[in-house]
């Protein structure tokens, strides 16, 4: 989920400031087509990752990287994109972003290879970075007064609409497989919307540029870049690798490299320059520990969103359809989270943080002791009510945990403390999917045998009844287990497994037509008892995520705040 859900607003002024031309209005709704297009393409491929999987065999590193790897380039260059608004105008440096964006897209859906695919999601992370900053700045130049507040609530309002919206439109787009593209199609409508958008920009949007031109550290965008790279990188590709040597040395490496990244800033900042991260942010507040709250906060969410999509496709074999569906709780939830906390902010302020980090991790153990009582018949209405308290949580934080962490961000600080806080939003989103997506699917090689075994004694049971000798039903037996567990370590749900071609044709020489049956039913239980088992441990890396989000709230000042105003 996108981090970026509100702009930093500048406070009225007292007089009532002339209304804002049609023009403007018109321009407006461009920009924010164009970044409920950017932003839905943030969710709206978790529904369509494991589709992607299937067709090109990919492994599970590849299904994270997908998520991951935009996420890390669009946190990468978000201020260094803000930058360059300034030096070149805002107006064009969004049409650049927007075709950018468009081409990247094009490239997403023409991919012939999992390799492909994570390269052209790269790209487009690059692109939305150059893109999205713009939105808010084409805004916050445009508009004065009460117009601002209405087009930043608009923001706002796209913002939850796309985060709502994602899963539902990925599992549409993909089982309605539109002229026979498939998923392709979550990527190849980006193409149409954004060239309408890069047109409307130019024609309704005024060009602003700054008056003076700010430097563009890419130096420090580079090592902040390099510090999240050596975490995400190895947690995501560390179980494919074997966890060699090299691995651990990339993560022996980040703690140095973020030592280099601070040092950079420092000596920058002693020249005059102008780093990435205005380091007065950081002297005598709390905006240091409220960006470790943001940071954590968000290290749970996509995450969350991408191995519940791939446990109910490929444990339970939902379409992507009925997977989008699944999610409507939990946008429900959200929605209406945020209408309870927005009212109650200036009154709450941090405590509404606490409250969402305690009720997401309270929807975390509902959604594993719904996963306990149903393993193996899991349904909408059975998964409905965990995934509504999800939500509750996931509304009252992201509405909310903006205006904390910028809480001591006035003046001339409010823009970078907005850019960083975004940036380290989707650091967080990208660690998250890797230190997550490291347990789900690592526990999905590591305990397929436990799984299979398992189910062994129902199957024997079973087997008495029908016409099979001892000596076939133990091959039997030890035939699922082979099959289960060398398929479980493939990664790939289509590839063909020899020990699995060994089960059938034990299970078809049996002679009794209800073997092949039972051994189908065995494996299908066996599958889903596996997923919901290493989804239930991977559950309580949430848990403890947000137990920590809990806490360290407690070391934030309390504010009163003002609803909306990122201060």
């Amino acid at each position: 989920m996108s981090d970026l859900s509100t702009g930093t607003a500048a406070p009225t002024t007292p007089a009532d400031p002339p209304p804002p031309s049609r023009r403007a209005w018109l321009g407006l709704a461009v920009i924010l087509l164009a970044a409920f297009m950017e932003l839905l393409d943030v969710t709206v491929v978790t529904v369509a990752s494991p589709e992607i999987q299937t067709s090109f065999h990919t492994s599970y590193a590849q299904v994270q990287w997908i998520l991951a790897g935009y996420q890390l380039t669009f946190a990468a260059g978000l201020v260094a994109g803000g930058r360059l608004g300034d030096i070149f105008g805002c107006r064009r440096v969004f049409v650049w972003g927007v075709l950018a964006f468009a081409a990247a897209s094009l490239l997403c859906g023409t991919a012939t290879s999992g390799t492909q695919i994570v390269l052209f999601r790269l790209l487009q992370g690059l692109a939305a970075a150059l893109m999205f900053p713009q939105v808010q700045a084409l805004i916050h130049v445009t508009f004065t007064g009460r117009h601002r507040a209405a087009a930043f609530g608009a923001l706002g309002g796209v913002t939850g609409l796309a985060g709502i919206a994602g899963p539902l439109v990925g599992g549409a787009l993909v089982d309605l497989d539109l002229f026979g593209s498939g998923w392709r199609m979550i990527f190849l409508i980006n193409v149409p919307i954004g060239l309408i958008a890069a047109v409307g920009a130019t024609l309704l949007v005024t060009e602003r540029r700054s008056a003076r031109r700010p430097g563009l550290d890419l130096a420090g965008t580079v090592l902040g870049t390099a510090v999240v790279a050596l975490v995400t990188f190895p947690l995501i590709q560390g179980r494919d690798a074997g966890w060699p040597w090299w691995i651990w040395t990339m993560l022996a490496l980040a703690p140095p490299a973020l030592g280099l990244f601070l040092w950079h800033q420092r000596a920058l900042e002693k020249r005059g320059g102008q780093p990435v991260v205005d380091l007065a942010l950081f002297r005598g507040g709390s905006f240091g520990t409220g960006l470790v709250v943001q940071f954590m906060s968000f290290a749970g969410i996509s995450a969350f969103f991408l191995v519940l999509a791939v446990e109910l496709q490929a444990g339970y074999e939902w379409s992507a359809l009925r997977t989008g569906l699944a999610f409507l709780p939990i946008a429900f939830g959200t929605g209406l989270a945020s209408g309870i906390a927005i009212p109650l902010m200036p009154r709450l302020g941090k405590r509404l943080v606490q409250a969402g980090a305690a009720v997401m991790a309270l929807g975390m153990v509902a959604l594993m002791v719904t996963l306990d009582a149903y393993p193996t018949g899991l349904s909408f209405w059975k998964l409905a009510p965990a995934g509504l308290v999800v939500g509750l949580g996931l509304g009252l934080i992201v509405t909310t945990v903006n205006d904390v962490v910028l809480a001591e961000a006035v003046g001339p600080s409010a823009g970078s403390a907005a850019g960083v806080k975004a940036t380290v939003g989707q650091s967080g989103n990208a660690v998250g999917v890797a230190v997550l997506g490291a347990i789900f699917f690592g526990l999905l090689s590591s305990n397929a045998s436990a799984a299979a075994q398992h189910e062994i004694p129902r199957l024997d049971a079973e087997l008495r009844h029908l016409p099979v000798s001892a000596t076939q039903a133990r091959a039997l037996e030890r035939s699922l287990v082979d099959c289960f567990t060398a398929q479980a370590r493939t990664d790939d749900r289509t590839a063909s497994v020899a020990a699995c071609a060994t089960l059938e044709e034990r299970a078809r020489r049996a002679g009794d037509p209800a073997v092949p049956r039972l051994v189908r039913a065995s494996l299908e239980r066996a599958r889903q008892q596996h997923f919901s088992d290493s989804m239930k441990t991977g559950l309580r890396y949430e848990v403890v995520v947000y137990g920590l989000v809990f806490l360290l709230v407690f070391l934030l000042p309390l504010r009163r705040l003002k609803a909306g105003s990122g201060r």
